[in-house]
């Protein structure tokens, strides 16, 4: 995404969104003596197959003991502006036959390199690795007897087929954000169901919310139909503007992914009534913003470049936008943690090339502020291949192949940033694009220089952010969950509208 191609604007991070939502619709099957368990699920959005689920359940042994290995395979193919792009997810666990977990193991594929996360249970606490990269993340979380795997609540449905009226509980781990939140399952009752094929069968309805702190946590509650053995053979959720699963065939699932139809692009634009002329020369902007069945002010946070005023409801509100740089406004000295100055397994600001390259950018400059507009300036000119071929890619790979979109961008200018000594961070917003007439989501980045959080933007070579960037949250992109980031961003898919009030 750069000026040169204004129609690639939107950051990949819908990829790590698709993900995010997919987990919990994995429908599973449980195993039951010594059988392999298998199935097969398609997945939809807005009625375009766009990948599936492969699940298996096996029977294993260890020093005589009996366990079982979950496992998920999940293959999803969009296009982004008619490039293609796939992401490959494994889940995995092994549990004991009641469902404790003892291992879990996550493997995925967005990009040349591999992410993996994994751990063991011992003593009440999960031992976590994330490795990729050439970068190592560890970290504990607490885990209780109680808590089950990413697919607990499924395997609670055929371990105990829910009853009509019956509401049930199970704490769950979530791999994408990994923590442990609960799922709610309440029976509705049974209703003839459209399956795939267009079969019927009377089956339980089921809602789901997924809870994490107590809390629903956006774009994840969905509807479930279950037949009487608590085998899902359907699933809905609202993201993306309709997702569905489907039980079916190796054959069904599998056959003609590649050519999947869906542009992710279209599938998220947010629509606005009036064009805005010549968006990157917007230096204010007014907006006013509804947001179905949410808080505007949990969603849209104050800075220096943006002010969001409450309307009649905390739905509805306006949105007031402006350019700052190092001098604009008020200064607000702080500690800046260190977490925006060290290396990830994203932000890879150890790796020699990207060392090489920041230095290469900043040469002799001394001056923080001069430094991040150097690296900016750098990082648009030399990433010449415009593309949304890859998911998300981390700095050290960026470095070398010098190619992809705002992502690449984002994690490539942060990672520069940090390696001279600039505290840097991603932002995930919204974006203003001329060919769609709408906002699609982005990613750019915030350096701390004059005792200020100021934004920049390699993937347009803005040092000075126009006015249509809107911001949603930011992230160092640190720790074992970085897509818990782009929350912000599902719960404004299909139930945000943004109109503008004045743009100058």
């Amino acid at each position: 995404m750069t000026s040169r191609r204004p129609s690639r604007r939107f950051a990949r991070a819908t990829a790590f969104l698709l993900g995010l939502a997919l987990l919990w619709l994995v429908p599973v099957e449980s195993s039951r003596g010594e059988d392999v368990r298998e199935s097969w699920d398609a997945v939809y959005i807005k009625s375009k197959r766009v990948g599936f689920f492969h699940t298996q359940v096996l029977p294993v042994k260890d020093n005589g003991r009996d366990y079982i290995r979950v496992q998920v395979d999940m293959y999803l193919s969009f296009v982004r502006n008619g490039d293609p792009i796939s992401i490959e997810t494994l889940y995995g666990t092994i549990e004991t036959t009641d469902g404790s977990v003892l291992k879990l193991d996550s493997r995925t594929l967005a990009s040349k390199q591999e992410m993996r996360i994994f751990g063991n249970v011992s003593n009440g606490t999960m031992a976590l690795t994330l490795e990729g990269s050439g970068q190592k993340q560890q970290t504990t979380i607490p885990w209780g007897a109680d808590v089950r795997g990413p697919y607990g609540a499924e395997m609670s449905l055929v371990r105990k087929p829910i009853t009509p009226g019956e509401t049930r509980e199970i704490k769950i781990f979530i791999p994408d954000l990994n923590r442990v939140g609960v799922a709610r399952l309440k029976a509705i009752g049974i209703e003839n169901v459209t399956l795939g094929g267009g079969t019927k069968r009377d089956l339980m309805r089921v809602e789901q919310v997924n809870l994490l702190d107590d809390k629903p946590l956006p774009g994840m509650t969905q509807t479930l139909w279950v037949d009487s053995g608590g085998q899902i053979l359907r699933t809905m959720n609202d993201v993306f503007g309709g997702m569905e699963t489907y039980r079916t065939t190796k054959e069904a699932a599998t056959s003609n992914i590649k050519g999947s139809k869906l542009d992710l692009t279209a599938a998220t634009i947010i629509k606005v009534k009036r064009t805005i002329n010549r968006p990157t020369e917007t230096r204010l902007s007014v907006f006013d913003l509804n947001l179905t069945g949410d808080d505007l002010a949990k969603v849209f946070p104050n800075d220096r470049r943006q002010t969001l005023t409450p309307g009649a409801n905390a739905s509805t509100g306006r949105l007031e936008i402006k350019t700052a740089g190092p001098n604009d406004g008020e200064s607000k000295p702080e500690e800046v943690d260190p977490k925006y100055l060290r290396a990830n397994t994203l932000i890879t600001s150890e790796d020699a090339r990207v060392i090489g390259l920041a230095r290469t950018a900043v040469k002799e400059l001394t001056d923080p502020w001069q430094k991040a507009v150097a690296i900016e300036k750098w990082v648009a000119t030399n990433i010449r291949n415009k593309n949304f071929e890859t998911a998300f890619a981390a700095a050290s790979e960026v470095a070398r192949d010098l190619e992809g979109d705002c992502t690449e961008h984002g994690v490539l200018t942060a990672a520069m940033c940090r390696a001279v000594g600039v505290p840097c961070r991603v932002v995930i917003g919204l974006l203003y694009d001329e060919p769609h007439k709408g906002f699609g989501f982005h990613m750019w980045n915030e350096v701390y220089v004059n005792q200020r959080w100021v934004a920049i933007d390699s993937a347009f070579d803005q040092s000075e952010v126009d006015a249509v960037h809107v911001k949603l949250s930011e992230s160092s992109l640190e720790g074992v969950s970085p897509q818990e980031t782009f929350l912000a961003v599902v719960r404004v898919i299909d139930k945000l509208t943004i109109e503008p009030v004045e743009v100058r």
